[in-house]
């Protein structure tokens, strides 16, 4: 995992731990801190599998991805109603429409 990773892991788990000792204070008036390790745990592997899945996800979208071009751009782009495209919503209704 790179130094980006490791920085939202490790905030994610110290705002995490620091949430959890806020709630327990305020609710109940001490602090378990079995419970805030556990919680700062589980928020970290969290964290780290949602990185992880994010990062090989972008990653895949960026190979499997057509490399556009000069000469291959408007393949790629959406069509309008002048490049044969649909029509616009606000287009009057033609006499194949009705």
């Amino acid at each position: 995992m790179d130094r980006r990773g490791i920085a939202e892991v490790g905030g994610l788990s110290l705002a995490g731990g620091v949430l959890a000792i806020a709630v327990q204070q305020v609710i109940v008036g001490g602090i378990d801190w079995v419970l805030v390790v556990g919680l700062v745990a589980c928020v970290g592997i969290a964290a780290a599998a949602n990185y992880q899945a994010r990062t090989k996800h972008a990653a895949q979208v960026a190979t499997e991805a057509p490399a556009v071009t000069e000469d291959n751009y408007e393949q790629h782009g959406r069509p309008t109603a002048g490049d044969g495209g649909s029509p616009p919503d606000d287009a009057p209704p033609t006499d194949s429409d009705r």
